[in-house]
């Protein structure tokens, strides 16, 4: 799985490998060029006027690069570089000197701005090597930019963001943001959304073996990662060895969280799902999902532990969904802790219960998987000024209580309780809609049911409920319900090699 390493280390990382493969720096500039060419190709035509912000340094180099390529390729051109000329990196003086002499290049001041107001601009200001907020001339023509209509593109980093931590100060608000071989961290906190616009990864060819060396609690999630971390099933499994799940949940008005949770686990291949809910809600399952087998509650609006049964009938539960927070929910969710050893997936007023009962906190472990959104999390640990904090905090949390927490959301955040950190890549915003988490909870059960490791379990999870998202949302955009992201997901396996 690809790390993410910081940005002072990206400066090392390029020297290793140029090193070891004997090849000019510049070689690794002109790949990094190419591939964002190739990305730029296949998504704008050749009528919009290109024009390119070049800095002093190796990302200027870059942008003077992508230049050249362009411009080949048929694209209009113009180049404005920013600094003094002596103070140019060497593959940026490079690249200066392989500009064909129709490229018309300029040197930037704030009186551009008005000729870049339509079309492209290229932003080749700042990579990662920014280590301050910006100033002077830099932070004019950036500011300038953030008010021109035209479409902004940000090589490896929208110029003013650092690599690594929040924000100060501003940045280049970009529509798109491509980075190279890994995203770096910055990219994936939410504050910095209005920055990012929306983010692609471009393979560069700098294979998993380079980033040994280099130390990294957080890992980028990728479709090329699924296929390894699934399990496989012969032509002689049968339903048991897709295993038996339970999912708990349900209360008066929201049957449906629980409906679409063991719909879920069955889109994801369990081979017998049971429902525990209220007994209001026993006929809406019978009829609404007849291949989920239904066990009610005494409760006859609210959930109680009375009518759970033995709990050792099944390989995995998944707790929570649209379930409230009342006396007897509470109690039934404390029976369930300290009932069940096998693996729990434990969400919304399951969590809801642990945050105002913290006393309960001590029978999490290490085959349980909590699935907050932001809100929800910040119940369980205290509020949190910005994202750096919550992935402090979601560290401290699962050091403590051994688990492991899904902070869901945009490159939805696993942490696991050795101090790693996944990003997930797949999923888009059209996934928030009410019920999207329920599907979730559903495809994590399903995985912890059919014998997966926990952690196998969150990468698979995440990846898979975000890419039904995608594929769900198709034709549909914000209209996407999370019915639709149900019906997806079987066919996601065939994407990820995972039939």
């Amino acid at each position: 799985m690809q790390k993410i390493i910081s940005g002072t280390d990206v400066k090392y990382l390029d020297g290793k490998y140029v090193n070891s493969m004997d090849i000019p720096s510049f070689a690794l500039m002109e790949r990094a060029a190419r591939a964002f060419s190739d990305w730029y190709i296949n998504r704008f035509d050749r009528q919009s006027d290109i024009c390119v912000l070049c800095g002093p340094g190796n990302n200027g180099g870059d942008g003077l690069a992508i230049s050249r390529l362009l411009f080949h390729e048929g694209y209009t051109v113009r180049v404005f570089y920013i600094g003094d000329k002596d103070n140019f990196s060497e593959d940026f003086k490079i690249n200066f000197t392989l500009l064909p002499e129709k490229i018309s290049i300029v040197r930037a001041d704030r009186s551009i701005l008005s000729s870049l107001d339509s079309g492209v601009v290229i932003d080749a200001i700042f990579g990662v090597g920014i280590n301050k907020p910006l100033s002077g001339e830099y932070l004019e023509i950036i500011e300038g930019m953030n008010d021109i209509s035209a479409v902004k593109i940000a090589v490896d980093l929208p110029s003013g963001l650092p690599a690594d931590q929040i924000l100060e100060g501003n940045a280049l608000k970009a529509d798109y943001t491509i980075s190279f071989q890994f995203p770096k961290l910055s990219l994936l906190f939410p504050e910095h959304a209005a920055y990012t616009g929306e983010l692609f990864v471009l393979d560069i060819g700098i294979s998993k073996s380079y980033f040994d060396p280099f130390e990294a609690r957080g890992f980028f999630i990728q479709q090329k990662d699924l296929s390894e971390r699934h399990r496989r099933f012969g032509r002689f499994s049968h339903k048991g060895s897709f295993g038996r799940v339970m999912l708990i949940g349900g209360s008066y008005g929201k049957i449906g969280a629980i409906r679409m949770s063991s719909q879920a686990a069955l889109k994801t291949g369990s081979g017998l799902v049971s429902c525990f809910l209220p007994s209001c809600g026993v006929d809406i399952l019978q009829m609404s999902l007849p291949e989920a087998m239904v066990e009610s509650s005494e409760g006859r609006y609210e959930l109680s532990k009375e009518g759970l049964g033995d709990l050792d009938r099944f390989n995995a539960l998944g707790i929570g969904p649209g379930m409230g927070t009342g006396s007897d929910t509470q109690e039934c969710l404390r029976f369930v802790l300290e009932k069940f050893q096998g693996p729990i997936v434990l969400d919304a007023d399951a969590l809801n219960i642990l945050s105002s009962n913290t006393h309960l906190l001590v029978l999490l472990r290490e085959n349980m998987l909590l699935t907050p959104h932001i809100v929800e999390f910040e119940r369980l640990v205290g509020k949190c000024t910005n994202h750096a904090e919550r992935m402090k905090k979601a560290r401290s949390f699962c050091h403590t209580y051994g688990c492991i927490l899904i902070l869901k959301g945009a490159n939805t955040l696993i942490t696991t309780a050795d101090g790693r950190q996944f990003f997930n890549s797949s999923g888009n915003q059209y996934m928030a809609t009410g019920g999207a988490g329920d599907v979730l909870t559903g495809i994590l059960t399903s995985f912890l049911g059919q014998g997966y490791s926990p952690e196998n379990t969150a990468i698979c999870g995440v990846y898979h409920h975000g890419l039904a998202g995608e594929l769900a949302s198709v034709g549909k955009w914000r209209g996407t319900t999370a019915t639709d992201i149900i019906e997806k997901i079987p066919e996601t396996f065939g994407m990820v090699d995972a039939r």
